[in-house]
């Protein structure tokens, strides 16, 4: 496509997406050849601007002279025009400070609090997903007694997060029988992924029991079902009322389509993480996420790591009249802190 636009062109549509990104207004040949310098007069612009919209770059809103981006004229700005925005002194150590002080806060804290903060700089709604257990590999498993008739089941993840689960018990425990099943469980967990662990596993390791048959299912049992139970994709969303902000959003009916992109985050999320990449992120633009009601919405997504590995995604999401410059280099610069504090090994894991 770029090959096929003079630089004329591309000048033109990008003065159109800064302008209608800062004023939200339809933007008329005049409005460019008064406030940018493109060299050529307002005749001339309106012509080109009727190429771009030929080409599919450019829309006419109803009743307004002025042309709005496309989908694809924003794709276009997005992947060869746009020049990433530098974020202040003070952007800078604004996140630097929110995100150390997360050090003492549990994994899921800190991702809320993650969530919480890009929602405040970008003025957009935050998806965040957060680490399915189901790929997660185990680490150790313990059973720690709490009480006379209760046992604490922890197992520790390759993320960092720790899972617990309260067991009441029908008799009182041997500690000596509780460290032979923690132990025999990490022994023969460890490195299994979650996705992984079924009956038939639990089964084969009953079998290498004894003594302890029927302890072991009784916790076990417990353990299994709660686990199944916490397998499925979970989030964190912040920022919805922001999306009050824009003038899009201003129709009762556009935030009922917006919250209801809500409700079931996965159909639009799962698509945003197939999108086109820039600097390692991924951007749907409107019609890009195949879904009727997403047809005025871009998402920005990221993935958040813990020791290099990912584990969940960020997902930014407001109007197609993204300031993109601004919010491609605010979530890096979030995206690449919070990675830094979530493979801290005294981070507390979550519970």
């Amino acid at each position: 496509m770029p090959n096929e636009i003079d630089r004329r062109k591309l000048e033109i549509l990008k003065a159109i997406v800064v302008d209608y990104v800062t004023t939200g207004d339809p933007v008329g040949s005049r409005t460019l050849a008064k406030k940018y310098e493109l060299g050529v007069s307002s005749a001339t612009i309106r012509n080109e601007m009727a190429d771009l919209e030929e080409m599919g770059l450019l829309e006419q809103p109803h009743s307004s002279a002025g042309r709005i981006p496309s989908s694809k004229g924003y794709r276009l700005y997005v992947d060869k025009l746009m020049t990433l925005d530098d974020l202040s002194a003070d952007e800078i150590k604004f996140i630097e400070n929110r995100i150390i002080t997360m050090a003492a806060y549990e994994i899921e804290r800190v991702m809320k609090q993650a969530s919480m903060m890009l929602s405040e700089l970008t003025n957009l709604a935050v998806v965040l997903k957060k680490p399915n257990i189901k790929k997660c590999h185990i680490k150790t498993v313990q059973l720690v007694q709490i009480d006379q008739n209760a046992i604490l089941a922890v197992i520790m993840l390759d993320t960092g997060s720790v899972k617990n689960k309260h067991i009441r018990l029908r008799s009182i425990p041997d500690p000596e029988e509780l460290m032979a099943i923690s132990n025999l469980l990490t022994l023969k967990l460890r490195d299994m992924t979650m996705e992984a662990i079924n009956l038939e596993v639990l089964n084969t390791i009953k079998n290498g029991l004894q003594g302890h048959d029927e302890l072991f299912s009784e916790v076990v049992g417990a353990v299994y079902e709660s686990l199944k139970s916490d397998m499925g994709d979970d989030y964190i969303i912040e920022g919805t009322s922001n999306m009050l902000k824009y003038h899009e959003f201003a129709d009762v009916g556009k935030v009922r389509e917006f919250l209801s992109l809500l409700d079931n985050p996965d159909a639009i999320f799962k698509d945003a993480e197939d999108g086109s990449e820039t600097d390692g992120l991924v951007i749907k633009i409107g019609d890009e996420l195949d879904i009727p009601e997403a047809k005025d919405v871009s998402v920005i997504s990221a993935h958040y790591r813990i020791n290099g590995k990912n584990v969940g995604t960020l997902n930014l999401i407001g109007p197609t009249r993204l300031d993109y410059s601004k919010v491609v280099s605010i979530i890096n610069n979030v995206t690449s802190e919070l990675n830094k504090k979530l493979s801290e090994e005294d981070l507390i894991s979550d519970g």
